[in-house]
């Protein structure tokens, strides 16, 4: 009886979301703030936030009658559609860039029965044929910046910061989150807006964006003092094997992310490939979680931050979300310096 019940499938559904949340008395002392929380999105079955956003476009896809949900990708993306798509048993195509290193990414999709179009270009490129197949041939269009699309993700991610109340009791102090198009960020400040204009918390936290040294237009346009996004120019885009989830020219939800660093008063900070990799080993010998080096890039910004804006850190409540897990495959590559990073915060 006993393994009949073990063997029977999991609802992968009912796996998405309630992530690790724990406080880091470890770190604390390095960040230099009263408490820091860790929030860890590898807990989701494909091992990022996505999975959260996945389980949500495809019901709305099953709900609006279509049999296909396709999405333009540069990882793990793909992978929570696929398995969302499963789950929901309707078709998924998974469009991935040619010049990204995807394989495992591409073994998972294709083991929830997802079908993978290789495109040349960037992400943004494979977004845009996606997009373009999908008005073709009558998918459902699971891409970032269409506006259902949008609306879903926000409430998807919205459920994060509904997660970290039930379980503190108030709103931390700040906030800090991996950017790449931003729609992780914008969720999580939307559901505590939503919990402020409730009254249950009494303040909003300040939202800090972190991204990449090496190409996100979201922090560029904060440094800059922009309160219009900018796009980046496709040369100043330096992708590595470590900060790729985090790269883009043009940030899909960037617009709706930088209004709501400025509007919580926020901040935006780069990390370098260095200090990413620093603080996803340090995540691991500390507390045991293996973290993308781009996930751990919402630690790498806090002490930069703190110091150049005073902003009271030893005083502080912080949270930082951890948007991906290393994968396994057998041994560590990260800490070989061989880790393909192929995660998509995107």
């Amino acid at each position: 009886m006993l393994g009949k019940k073990i063997s029977k499938r999991v609802n992968k559904r009912r796996l998405v979301g309630k992530t690790i949340f724990v406080r880091s008395k470890n770190i604390e002392s390095i960040i230099a703030c009263k408490r820091l929380f860790l929030k860890f999105e590898g807990g989701n079955p494909t091992g990022t936030q996505k999975d959260r956003v996945a389980q949500a476009l495809a019901e709305d896809a099953v709900k609006k009658g279509y049999r296909q949900i396709a999405v333009g990708t540069c990882g793990n993306f793909g992978a929570a559609i696929a398995l969302a798509a499963k789950d929901f048993n309707i078709e998924a195509y998974i469009y991935i860039p040619t010049q990204h290193h995807t394989k495992r990414i591409e073994e998972i999709a294709e083991k929830y029965g997802g079908v993978i179009h290789r495109i040349d270009g960037t992400y943004e490129n494979a977004v845009e044929k996606c997009s373009e197949d999908a008005e073709k041939y009558g998918w459902y269009n699971a891409n970032p910046g269409v506006p259902h699309v949008t609306e879903i993700a926000l409430n998807a991610y919205g459920q994060i910061s509904k997660e970290i109340y039930r379980t503190l009791g108030y709103a931390p102090d700040i906030i800090s989150v991996p950017v790449g198009n931003g729609t992780t960020l914008a969720g999580i400040y939307n559901g505590f807006l939503k919990l402020y204009k409730e009254g249950k918390i009494k303040k909003m936290p300040k939202m800090v964006a972190a991204s990449t040294l090496r190409g996100n237009p979201i922090v560029k346009s904060y440094k800059n003092h922009y309160q219009i996004i900018k796009d980046l120019q496709p040369f100043e885009i330096k992708e590595t094997p470590y900060n790729e989830p985090l790269v883009n020219w043009h940030a899909y939800d960037g617009s709706i992310a930088l209004d709501a660093v400025y509007n919580s008063h926020g901040f935006a900070e780069y990390a370098s490939d260095t200090r990413m990799i620093e603080f996803s080993r340090l995540l691991k010998r500390e507390e045991g979680l293996n973290v993308l080096p781009a996930s751990a890039c919402s630690l790498a910004v806090l002490p930069s931050i703190l110091k150049k804006n005073h902003s009271n850190g030893t005083k502080s409540t912080i949270v930082a979300i951890l948007t991906g897990r290393i994968p396994y495959n057998g041994h560590n590559r990260h800490n070989n310096h061989k880790h393909n990073n192929s995660a998509n915060h995107k």
